[in-house]
């Protein structure tokens, strides 16, 4: 019997060991009785992984050693010292147990002679009481890269990662059938697999994008918090199931926050669905109805009754330096956007806030938006509905097969004509580092968000006031 511990491995699969053993040898003889051998010693071995399945191992021990003194045959018991050596081969059944056999030699010395020599051959079983009863897994996380979770991307990380996970397969053979999971438990109903593997080999590094599907709850968070999100890996080594889980901390921030390395982002604030711009947008539209004139363009003049309300609310461009478009564009720095229903609460905002409000506005009744960004600065733009054979490129922007009209959101309290003209010429200016991204295809990649306390009481201008502002 012995007790073996490996504080040493070598070549990801080899260990150096150290054992303390004991053994019971009954020895018969033809004349003598049989006397009864105890033997107790240290061993110091290696043991080489040759394939996932075999082992082969090599030691030297020494120890003590003593036999029984017998009346019958005026024997005494003797002792002494013993020492020997051992080649083993196993053979690995599970990851906890292997059996096999031996070839030995040991010297058992009395009085600096030879008592006993010993030539060993036999069969031997062993069991890894770490792997058996612990059920410990070597398949560990190496290195873990995470970014910022951002509640208003919810739904993004259903297939957009936020961070990547490094394992290292420290198991002594090769692993297969290996799946790599999450769980938030605070944001997600249930674990999530992020990815499947289907073999790794021994001492191998491999990786996983982290996904997940998170829950609407997560917009709930008013303010930054930490995360445990708890990662399992699960695999196969010799036909046994191994599965390990590390909690790994999560940085989520509140809902608001966003970063700007690409501008498309904005486009998950604005929902056609938020309560405070749908109401705000019907009010309005059912204030004009009957005064949209056939000869002109429809969605213009909806857009104008929209800014003229808007500027009888008393919505104003305030400039937030500690956040602002300007200072962050094309960073990973944190800034901070409002929803629609926010910004008619606060009545203002900066440039992004005010682009977000205005297209949230429009796309709830049924005018496609897009999103302008020249350098250091965002505005918007809405389809005119106008064909583009019939109107002078010089004064619209022509994308898609489209008509749009850009508008200067941030001149709100100016005039309907100045917001127009200033919208296109900020346009014209950056013939370089101007882009326009129209709303339907950057809520592809970040998908529209409805706050449920979006549905708010807002004090709108009366219908008389907003007809009279619409009829100038």
């Amino acid at each position: 019997m012995a007790l073996d511990i490996a504080p040493f491995s070598f070549r990801s699969a080899d260990s150096l060991f150290f054992s303390v053993n004991g053994q019971f040898l009954p020895l018969k003889a033809k004349g003598i009785s049989s006397y009864k051998l105890f033997d107790a010693g240290l061993s110091l071995g290696y043991d080489a992984r040759i394939f996932d399945r075999l082992n082969a191992s090599l030691e030297i021990s020494a120890g003590l050693w003593s036999v029984n003194s017998d009346e019958s045959d005026s024997f005494k018991g003797t002792s002494g010292f013993s020492y020997g050596t051992r080649l083993s081969s196993y053979y690995n059944f599970f990851p906890e147990f292997s059996a096999g056999a031996f070839l030995g030699y040991k010297n058992f010395a009395s009085d600096k002679k030879a008592f006993l020599q010993a030539f060993e051959i036999g069969l031997s079983a062993r069991y890894n009481f770490t792997k058996g009863l612990f059920f410990t897994s070597d398949v560990k996380i190496a290195e873990a890269q995470l970014e910022n979770i951002f509640p208003v991307f919810y739904s993004h990380y259903a297939d957009n990662s936020f961070g990547t996970v490094f394992f290292k397969n420290n198991e002594k053979t090769d692993i297969t059938d290996v799946e790599i999971s999450i769980c938030i438990e605070q944001y997600m109903a249930s674990p999530e697999i992020c990815k499947k593997i289907e073999r790794v080999k021994r001492g191998e590094l491999f990786e996983a994008e982290l996904t997940a599907f998170l829950s609407e709850n997560i917009l709930l968070n008013l303010e930054a918090a930490k995360a445990d999100a708890k990662i399992t890996v699960s695999y196969k080594s010799l036909g046994r199931k191994i599965s390990h889980s590390q909690n790994i901390e999560i940085q989520v921030l509140n809902r608001n926050n966003m970063t700007w390395e690409d501008d498309r982002r904005a486009a998950a604030f604005i929902s056609a669905k938020d309560g405070g711009a749908r109401f705000f947008a019907n009010h309005v539209k059912s204030a004009v109805r009957n005064m949209i004139s056939s000869s002109e363009s429809e969605n213009i003049q909806y857009a104008h009754a929209l800014f003229e309300t808007l500027k009888l609310y008393g919505i104003n461009y305030v400039v937030d330096a500690s956040s602002s478009f300007t200072a962050n564009v094309g960073t990973a720095q944190i800034d901070s956007l409002n929803f629609p229903y926010q910004t008619l609460l606060y009545h203002g905002g900066d440039c992004d806030d005010l682009t977000i409000l205005n297209c949230a506005l429009l796309e709830s009744l049924g005018i496609d938006t897009a999103l302008i960004t020249v350098p250091g600065h965002i505005f918007m733009a809405f389809d005119s509905g106008l064909s583009p054979s019939k109107v002078n490129e010089k004064s619209y922007i022509i994308h898609n097969g489209k008509v749009w009209v850009p508008v200067e959101i941030t001149l709100c309290q100016d005039s309907w004509e100045d917001e127009r003209q200033y919208g296109l010429y900020e346009w014209n200016k950056y013939q370089v580092g101007r882009q326009i991204y129209p709303l339907k295809e950057a809520w592809e990649l970040y998908k529209p968000i409805g706050i449920p306390d979006s549905n708010i009481s807002i004090d709108v201008p009366s219908k008389a006031r907003i007809q009279a502002a619409f009829s100038k």
